[in-house]
């Protein structure tokens, strides 16, 4: 017999690890790519959106899974972690970028004028995803504990409602702020909201498809 500490796959039965794994990886590649879909402004039913709002909202559903899986202290670590590796992309690629490319191999300036963002996108892309996520983890840990087990889709609507526009709202006063004509940004937050919570609003049902292990 031994006294040393057991390790994580020994405290919990392994299927769970594997749940608890892909829930994160999940949720942090929704956010990387949503903040790469975010480069590029689309003109959607004749309302300017940035690429990231059809995919971003899913992070929140994202998120909420995860949260049933490991609990509201860790799903705050995940999400901060999710906010450095996203610093840390936006930093490769800027160095990439900056680093002398091969002349023979033609097209090499584009790299950097698609994937190197100015400092205020990226500033506006993770400040708004953690505070919004950190937002959107507090009211669903209340709502949870309002209700319990019941009315779990509740949880990601009142979550959902009150992140969605205020991670919207941040993007984009500090990306496109002084920059972009008011009339503009006004339209990219209306476009946003509607993309958003109708996606939040057709996957909040997915909330069933996880069981419950943790508060």
């Amino acid at each position: 017999m031994t006294n040393e500490p057991q390790t994580l796959p020994a405290m919990i039965p392994e299927a769970k690890v594997w749940q608890m794994i892909a829930a994160s990886a999940i949720f942090m590649a929704l956010v990387i790519f949503s903040n790469l879909g975010s480069l590029r402004i689309l003109l959607l039913a004749g309302l300017a959106v940035d690429g990231g709002a059809l995919l971003y909202p899913l992070t929140f559903t994202a998120r909420d899974l995860l949260h049933k899986k490991i609990g509201a202290r860790l799903v705050r670590a995940v999400i901060v972690l999710t906010a450095g590796i996203n610093l840390a992309l936006f930093a490769f690629v800027w160095l990439i970028a900056k680093l002398p490319p091969d002349p023979e191999m033609g097209l090499q300036a584009e790299y950097g004028l698609v994937l190197t963002p100015g400092l205020r996108l990226v500033l506006g892309s993770v400040i708004a995803m953690t505070i919004a996520e950190l937002t959107d983890t507090f009211l669903y840990t209340m709502v949870r504990q309002k209700f319990g087990r019941r009315l779990q889709w509740l949880r990601v609507v009142v979550s959902g409602s009150v992140s969605i526009p205020l991670d919207t709202v941040i993007f984009l006063v500090i990306a496109f702020g002084g920059r972009v004509p008011a009339a503009l940004i006004g339209q990219m937050f209306i476009a946003n909201i509607l993309i958003k919570y109708l996606v939040m609003l057709a996957s909040c049902g997915s909330i069933y498809l996880v069981k419950e292990d943790r508060g």
